[in-house]
């Protein structure tokens, strides 16, 4: 009996130490930046850089290769003939940027260009909240079709993007 005793006192210590942590609060703040602001993301996108580099079962190199200043190329070019949205998350506790996602809309699609969060960060709902930015900015554009690029090796975020009813359709093959 007295071992049936324990095993209850574990498991409420258990449940309360982990009510406990989930109670704790960050103060975090959510910016729409200008697009000329864009280089506050630029140290979070290369570390996003490095994370493809990491999984990237076949690519590593030409994610390697990949300079922030071509991918703002890339993203600033959308808006000669559509438009984009920069979000960053600061948490205001260490004055740190901690997330990022850039969006735009482009013959009436949709893209979630790039978003990522500090993995220290993940698992704290700043993803979905940046997801539920972008999509309602898409939405009040009118924009129907919605679309997100995965690199291959990051198959594990599909789960995250399911929440938002995004699946996988294509499969881009290209040629190393």
């Amino acid at each position: 009996m007295m071992w049936i005793f324990l095993i209850n006192i574990i498991i409420f210590v258990f449940f309360i130490v982990k009510n406990e942590l989930s109670v704790i609060k960050m103060d975090i703040i959510y910016i729409e930046l200008k697009n000329e602001e864009i280089n506050l993301i630029k140290p979070l996108w290369e570390n996003l850089k490095e994370q493809h580099c990491e999984v990237s079962t076949y690519f590593p190199g030409k994610y390697g290769k990949f300079s922030f200043e071509e991918r703002k190329a890339q993203i600033l070019n959308k808006t000669i003939a559509g438009c984009i949205k920069i979000d960053i998350v600061k948490d205001k506790d260490n004055d740190q940027y901690i997330g990022y996602c850039v969006s735009s809309i482009l013959e009436n699609i949709g893209e979630v260009d790039s978003i990522y969060i500090n993995e220290n960060y993940r698992n704290s709902n700043i993803g979905t909240q940046l997801m539920k930015r972008s999509l309602h900015w898409m939405d009040k554009k009118n924009v129907i079709n919605k679309k997100i690029v995965v690199a291959v090796g990051n198959e594990e975020l599909f789960s995250f993007y399911k929440k938002f009813n995004f699946y996988p359709r294509h499969i881009i093959i290209e040629q190393k």
